[in-house]
């Protein structure tokens, strides 16, 4: 399913959902990146926050060796 990414706002094939959007007292909404800007901004995707979570953007670790 082809969605708008956040940052770019270009339409992409490949969405990735990086968080929830929490908007007043509706669930709420999915925030999904094109994979350039998610490897970009360094997201985590949403399916790989850890369990338990409340959906806040997270952020990849730095690796430093």
């Amino acid at each position: 399913m082809t969605r708008v990414c956040r940052e770019c706002d270009e339409p992409t094939p490949e969405p990735i959902p990086v968080a929830l959007e929490h908007v007043g007292s509706t669930a709420g909404r999915v925030v999904y990146l094109c994979p350039l800007c998610r490897q970009g901004l360094g997201l985590v995707p949403l399916y790989e926050h850890p369990e338990g979570t409340d959906g806040s953007v997270r952020y990849e670790e730095e690796n430093s060796t």
